[in-house]
């Protein structure tokens, strides 16, 4: 949900019309192209215009991440169910979706960068080389290892050489194994079992005592029961 349908659907509960919601803080033309989407407005006029209508600036912020937030999740469930059915097509249709989206710019290159990621493991015999270096170079570009980079990253690992892939899980686990979120635990076991994996693929155990020692170390509950 963009800044301007949060703005109209308070507008429109209020039960005001334009004019009065917009009041003397912006004119009311161009406040009625804000809740179109046509035109922005500044940080400052949005905070004197929630202020104006009785609006807790705080609630208006949590409500457009939360809105925010599920319009990314439930377009990342959808691609990777089609992933695991081997859906293409629905694939492809995802892609229209978040091109269709109030995502920003960003988070639509994003969006759509995991899809073509999962569309390329869906074709390995005819794979893109220049959709997998985009890829790579992307996951590097995400400052810290949140979500958003650890997803790209672990659809993505038969992308990489076992070397590298080896290396950068290693300084994953070092740099993230203190922390007490099971969640992160989880990542990073998943992480070390696809490294374990790949290892397997290609008969090299040269290196695998690192990620053996650290996926003992994870402690047991049912969801990391194997």
């Amino acid at each position: 949900m963009t800044i301007g349908a949060l703005l109209k659907q308070y507008h429109i509960n209020q039960n005001k019309t334009l004019q009065e919601f917009a009041g003397n803080i912006i004119d009311r033309s161009y406040y009625g192209k804000v809740e179109k989407n046509v035109h922005q407005i500044s940080a400052e006029n949005l905070i004197n215009l929630l202020r104006y209508n009785q609006i807790d600036v705080t609630e208006f912020i949590e409500t457009l991440d939360q809105n925010y937030q599920s319009q990314i999740q439930i377009q990342r469930k959808i691609m990777e169910e089609a992933y695991y059915h081997v859906d293409k097509d629905k694939l492809k249709k995802v892609k229209l979706m978040i091109t269709e989206s109030e995502l920003s710019e960003k988070d639509k290159e994003i969006q759509n960068l995991i899809a073509d990621g999962l569309l390329e493991l869906l074709n390995p015999d005819k794979s893109d080389q220049k959709i997998r270096e985009e890829i790579k170079k992307k996951i590097f570009e995400i400052p810290k290892f949140n979500s958003t980079k650890f997803m790209l990253y672990c659809n993505s690992m038969c992308f990489y050489s076992l070397a590298d892939n080896e290396a950068i899980v290693r300084k994953i686990i070092e740099k993230y194994q203190v922390r007490e979120s099971m969640l992160v635990k989880k990542s990073l076991f998943s992480l070390a079992i696809n490294v374990l994996v790949l290892s397997i693929e290609e008969n090299k155990f040269e290196n695998i005592d690192f990620y053996i020692d650290f996926a003992n170390k994870v402690p047991t509950n049912p969801d990391l029961f194997l």
